[in-house]
């Protein structure tokens, strides 16, 4: 007994003692890692600082971050209908969301609570309770016949004006009000859309409308042609009533035919035709346009609605001239005079003609801004409301005329050398909206002279145009940034005050998600919940939605599909093309051919198909087709038709048959023209016809494209000097996206040299000045064509060049370089005497399998660091990205178990228990191991999260988290923590550049389309 009275106090004591040395070492382990920490925090300020970050991080706490993000990016309810129902209302009226609903208020009465995204249904709905009080103070009786719903704009507002007229003389019957309502929604759908420039005329529609349906009305087609303007084509074509409005039900229902015919018909009004010529336009049918315009009646064809449909076509030329007819159109209008045009002429002229008989009351030299501000002050001065008020039609009138503005804007931008003239005029137009239109304008000119802040100030502090010009400066910024760049992270997040949830607006935003913040997932859901509520509506986006969920049946039927407008079919079929099975490609592509034999787009897709589809006899047949078709023709479309045709011949070295083919489309200035002329001269070994040529094209086209154009030509006429002083000083700046670009032609160029060729390029380069970190971006394009050996050259000629803190990646690449050209063997041997015999810095070591794991060369992880064991300060990191290499890849194997046995210890549980007791929680493993133990399966979320707020962990633990759901097949929830990884402040994170990548790759692995589709249901 008194042995065992002795042996169980040692024992205790012994126990405490390890306890102690434990505990001890856990101490010294989070001292450290505090310090390191600390560290991280500092150097993510550090970023933040740098970058000029203006909005204040999401909480550290990845639980919270993620309910955050949530809510960052939620988009608040329809902007119109909430201020349709301060109108009704007479007060201010707010939205908050709680419980997965939007709560509408006024003052402190909940009025209404409609979904996250509401319909259009469902926000009319929310409307009854304020319009059925709204009817009862207007003290409206009687019950109001049914009226045609589609009508021309100058029947509308006839009709329009006649209620407000008999309602001011006490008529306050439901028939007045029907007409009202009827006749504002008709001229909503009439009024010019390139944007939603006056919310608050919407807004009145939505109001009438509720009102009318609050007393009682058969308001069905006059909804429906309400929900078709702002968009819900969903709600439009479920109220549209077929027998009474025959023309609107055919147009909803893609009934082309039935649409011709009741728009011809002896009934038929001027709003019927105009949805004929708006589908038209959709269908970018230029010979049907014509003939639309042929059988026009009372210059139908010059009217406001019509030249407004005009403004959305797609060639440049004709945009410009009707946003420089419309504003006349306008003044014309409103002082009671009528443009006149020949139906026999084309377009262009046409328009020439409208506007020269619109001016007909102005006097030579007279300023229409002027002219349009005083006419807009005197509208309908008469009519007072509630129905209609002379300021509804000024807005109307300056609301077609803002239309009109914009797309001068954007044809202007594109077609001006320098559009900051533009810009200046812009801003003197007697509308608010001009503003913004000139501040949008100067922003996008100052992003493509290399300034973002401008840009980035206008998205924080502006207003702009609409959503599409917010998401217009993103995607500019976008190409000066290197993604993923904290910044444009942060602007996206910044341009949400610009968007709302119509839908115009969130397909807009599921478009910025999913390329700018990779949020494929909300993405998804935004864009399905427009254009599963109308398929064929929105065919654009289904497209892009078909791509996304990897859906190549759908895409096939949306490509055959003749209902449907033809740009969205080709769309279709060229995502077809890149990722179905050839044969349907080829059929649908086939098809298109058949149906626009001379559209150029259509024929060079066809082309582009054949050729890499190794049928390069049947795409030169192809290009030849197409090229007879223009016979003669010179113009811009004739251009790029010999262009597909020397492109194939090209391809098949057919030098001289090439530059015979493009030299006539020279005069057009078609820059494929002169791309394609220039390499053939260089072919043929005519290098100072072919450095003529460039001198001219750099004369007249002064950017970056031109710069890789001239480099590309250069090396292939071997004047390696020239091509890196071309890189060196291009007439624009140059940027590593730009640099990528010229990978892939210096990749053209030289990966059928021998592999030593690439030498003197790139020493070239070196002597002129360029920097070989975007030297190095040429590198890729060489291995991904095939010529790793060229690939291994240019990485290996730049190791001693690159900054001591980069040289460990230029390392890797080369390695895995040479280890796809020459083996696992010569890689190694190479590394190794990279390295030296000393045992290299775990800083180094860091930065090997860092680069090893980004690039996805998993093996590397391994086969590495065989030959030497890791230093412990990076021991744990290796273990960490063994484990998410094992896992991204579903791996079951001996390196799994290995792993799993390497990182196991009985006594985990015991010693987590201990480390919380003492207030060390966490500590009784590194950060790095917990994370590699809970990516390879053990424990949730929830048991490493509480730890995960500290440092750079905010910025670790989401990607993990996402490697472990990508897994377990919970797709929806690998996206949302991809989506959390990006909030990192620090580009230098490599888990940021790693979510950015991974959650790109959700979308192009068809594998995993049915699970993101499930994910999304």
């Amino acid at each position: 007994m008194k042995t065992i009275a002795l042996v169980i106090p040692l024992c205790v004591l012994g126990a405490a003692a390890a306890a102690g040395v434990q505990v001890w070492r856990w101490r010294e382990r989070r001292i450290k890692e505090n310090a390191r920490i600390a560290e991280q925090h500092a150097a993510e300020m550090s970023a933040e600082t740098r970058l000029r970050l203006k909005t204040d991080p999401l909480p550290p706490h990845p639980m919270d971050r993620r309910r955050a993000l949530d809510d960052a990016l939620r988009l608040r309810p329809d902007r119109r209908f909430l201020l349709a129902a301060q109108e009704l209302a007479g007060g201010d009226v707010a939205a908050r969301f709680s419980e997965g609903q939007w709560i509408v208020s006024l003052g402190n009465r909940e009025v209404a609570r409609v979904a996250e995204l509401p319909d259009f249904p469902e926000l009319l709905k929310a409307l009854a309770p304020l319009a059925q009080e709204w009817v009862a103070a207007a003290k409206v009786s009687g019950k109001a016949p049914r009226v045609r719903a589609v009508r021309g704009q100058k029947e509308a507002f006839g009709a329009v004006r006649e209620a407000q007229t008999r309602w001011s003389r006490g008529d306050h019957g439901a028939a007045v009000l029907h007409e009202a309502a009827s006749a504002a929604a008709a001229l909503m759908l009439q009024l010019p859309r390139t944007f939603d420039a006056d919310d608050r005329l919407d807004a009145h529609a939505i109001a009438l409308c509720a009102a009318d349906a609050a007393a009682g009305a058969d308001v069905r087609g006059q909804q429906a042609v309400l929900a078709l303007a702002l968009g819900y084509a969903g709600a439009a074509r479920a109220l549209a009533p077929a027998q009474e409005e025959p023309a609107l039900h055919a147009f909803l229902t893609l009934d082309r035919r039935r649409l011709a015919d009741a728009s011809r018909g002896r009934g038929a009004s001027a709003g019927d035709r105009h949805l004929l010529l708006r589908w038209l336009m959709q269908d970018a049918n230029e010979q049907a346009v014509r003939g639309w315009i042929a059988a026009a009646r009372d210059d139908e064809h010059v009217s406001i609605p019509a030249v407004g449909q005009l403004l959305l076509d797609g060639d440049l030329q004709v945009m410009a001239a009707a946003s420089e007819t419309l504003p006349d159109l306008a003044v014309a209008e409103l002082e009671g005079a009528r443009a006149t045009a020949p139906t026999d002429a084309d377009l262009l002229n046409a328009l020439a003609s409208a506007q020269r008989s619109a001016l007909q009351n102005l006097s030579s030299g007279e300023d229409v801004r002027a002219r349009l501000s005083a006419d807009l002050r005197q509208a309908d001065t008469g009519y007072e409301g509630p129905l209609w008020r002379g300021a509804d039609t000024s807005a109307w009138y300056a609301a077609a005329v803002a239309a009109a503005l914009w797309s001068e804007a954007r044809s202007g931008y594109v077609l001006r050398d320098d559009a900051s003239g533009l810009a200046d005029v812009l801003g003197t137009w007697p509308l608010p909206v001009a503003a913004h239109l000139q501040r949008w304008l100067k922003a996008r000119i100052a992003v493509d002279r290399g300034n973002i802040d401008e840009a980035y100030e206008t998205l924080a502090t502006s207003r702009l145009p609409g959503p599409r010009d917010a998401a217009d400066l993103l995607d500019a910024m976008g190409t000066q940034s290197e993604s993923p760049d904290p910044r444009m992270i942060e602007a996206a997040r910044v341009a949400w005050r610009h968007f709302d949830s119509r839908p115009t607006s969130r397909l807009i935003w599921a478009e910025l998600l999913r390329r700018h913040h990779r949020d494929l997932d909300r993405a998804g859901h935004l864009v399905a919940s427009v254009v599963d509520q109308a398929p064929g509506a929105h065919p654009v986006d289904e497209v892009a939605l078909a791509k996304q969920r990897g859906q190549i049946d759908r895409l096939e039927r949306l490509a055959l599909d003749e209902r449907l407008p033809f740009p969205a079919r080709l769309e279709a079929a060229e995502a077809l093309a890149d990722r179905g099975p050839k044969v349907k490609a080829e059929r649908a592509l086939r098809q298109l051919a058949r149906e626009r034999p001379a559209d150029p787009e259509t024929q060079e897709q066809l082309i582009r198909f054949l050729r890499e589809a190794g049928r390069p006899k049947d795409a030169l047949a192809a290009a030849q087709d197409l090229l007879r078709r223009y016979g003669d023709d010179d113009s811009f479309s004739a251009a790029r038709a010999r262009c597909a045709a020397a492109r194939q011949l090209d391809a098949m070295g057919q030098h001289d048959d090439a530059l015979t083919m493009v030299e006539r489309a020279l005069p057009t200035e078609a820059p494929c023209a002169y791309r394609i002329a220039t390499a053939q001269l260089a072919e043929l070994g005519r290098k100072d016809e072919a450095e003529g040529l460039l001198l001219a094209l750099l004369a007249r086209h002064p950017q970056a494209e031109t710069a890789a154009t001239i480099a590309e030509v250069r090396w292939r006429s071997r004047n390696d000097a020239g091509a890196a002083e071309i890189l060196a000083h291009p007439p624009a700046v140059l940027t590593r996206r730009d640099f990528r670009e010229i990978g892939e032609r210096f990749a053209e160029v030289f990966r059928g040299r021998p592999a030593p060729d690439v030498k003197p390029p790139i020493e070239a380069m070196l002597r002129a000045g360029i920097a070989p970190q975007l030297i190095a971006e040429l590198g890729p394009p060489l291995a991904k064509a095939g010529a790793a050996a060229h690939a291994f050259e240019v990485y290996a000629l730049l190791n001693q060049k690159v900054a001591p803190e980069k040289r460990a990646r230029v390392q890797f690449s080369a390695w895995s370089a040479l280890r796809v050209a020459k083996g696992a063997s010569a890689a190694e041997l190479w590394l190794r005497s990279q390295l030296g015999p000393e045992p290299s810095s775990a800083l180094v070591d860091s930065e090997l399998a860092t680069s090893a794991y980004g690039e996805g060369v998993d093996e590397a992880l391994w086969e590495m660091f065989a030959f030497r064991p890791p230093e412990p300060a990076f021991a744990d990191r290796l273990l960490l990205l063994r484990a998410a290499s094992i896992v991204r890849r579903g791996e079951r194997s001996a390196q799994r178990d290995a792993l799993l046995q390497e990182l196991a210890d009985p006594l985990a549980w015991w010693k987590a228990r201990l480390a919380r007791y003492v207030g060390l929680s966490g500590a009784y493993a590194s950060w790095e191991v917990r994370l590699a133990r809970y990516v390879l399966g053990e424990g949730g979320e929830d048991d490493i999260a509480d730890d995960a707020t500290g440092g750079s962990r905010p910025c670790e633990a989401p990607y993990y988290f996402a490697v472990r759901a990508g897994a377990e097949s919970r797709v929806g929830d690998a996206a949302a923590w991809y989506r959390v990884a990006l909030e990192c402040r620090n580009p230098e994170q490599p888990e940021l550049v790693w979510a950015y990548r991974a959650a790109s790759q959700l979308e192009q692995d068809r594998s995993l389309s049915a699970k993101l589709l499930q994910a999304a249901r």
